[in-house]
């Protein structure tokens, strides 16, 4: 299917802004998702751009505890940001890397268990120990900058595949015809999916706007311990606070408030 090939627009190739090739390769893994390609379907070298791209962006929002809280501590994505620091030979990031995850290796299975299923906010000794070397970082990335590393690298790659942007459709909707067990995937991601994605979509359907991914989510809303989601649709970044019983919708640039729907019919997240 897709597994030797990094997919990028022909645009961002060309385009003066490192980040434009990186966001190209995430834009268009999503958009192999939203098929229900997955990630034994495409390329691992996009699959590691993608997540130390994930990583990079976590760190900064809310370091290395949050990290490890939002990913969930998934080994096959510590994989490929181990590998995929080595491979752009951001060789500093690799190593403080390799010190954060001694840290998460000095937690007993239990107490790694209790971190990402438990609270984040208030007192938690643990997050505190995971934020150890969150200020070597901020130092760090003045010397090493990670997504000028990642673009030179997709770059160089001799997996990368450039497209023009009217083109990719179509060749990933190629792609997923030739899934084998699709209407099981289909089934399978529908029964699976979490609450703030149905959330999310039932919030685009209520504002008459489509979806186009969720970006990240926020554990700190304006300086509040409340979760808010990120996401983009086809007229831009709004984000979504999920309040049980209800559901907003605001706009990202000027929080102002879009919709609201009911949605506490919903399905809340560890229910059957």
């Amino acid at each position: 299917m897709l597994n030797s090939a990094i997919i990028v627009s022909q645009q961002s190739l060309d385009s003066d802004d490192s980040y434009d090739i990186i966001m190209s390769n995430i834009d268009n893994l999503n958009a192999a998702f939203n098929r229900y390609l997955d990630y034994d379907d495409v390329s691992v070298a996009a699959l590691q751009s993608y997540h130390v791209d994930y990583y990079l962006a976590q760190i900064e929002n809310g370091g290395f505890s949050q990290f490890v809280y939002n990913s969930g501590w998934d080994e096959r994505m510590l994989t490929w940001i181990a590998d995929g620091l080595n491979a752009m030979q951001a060789k500093r990031h690799a190593l403080l890397f390799e010190k954060n995850v001694a840290l998460l290796n000095q937690f007993s299975d239990e107490q790694l268990a209790q971190y990402v299923d438990g609270e984040y906010f208030g007192e938690n000794q643990q997050r505190e120990v995971l934020s150890r070397f969150d200020d070597a970082f901020d130092g760090l990335s003045q010397r090493e900058d990670l997504v000028a590393l990642n673009s030179q690298w997709l770059k160089q790659h001799p997996q990368l595949k450039v497209m023009d942007e009217g083109e990719i459709a179509a060749y990933l909707d190629q792609a997923a015809s030739q899934i084998p067990n699709l209407e099981q995937r289909i089934a399978a991601a529908k029964l699976n999916q979490p609450r703030y994605l149905t959330v999310i979509e039932a919030l685009c359907d209520a504002a008459g706007q489509v979806l186009d991914r969720v970006t990240m989510n926020d554990p700190w809303h304006k300086d509040e311990t409340v979760l808010a989601w990120h996401f983009l649709t086809e007229q831009g970044h709004f984000y979504m606070l999920d309040f049980g019983d209800r559901a907003q919708m605001f706009k990202g640039a000027d929080h102002q408030l879009i919709v609201e729907v009911d949605v506490s019919g919903f399905a809340v997240e560890g229910d059957e």
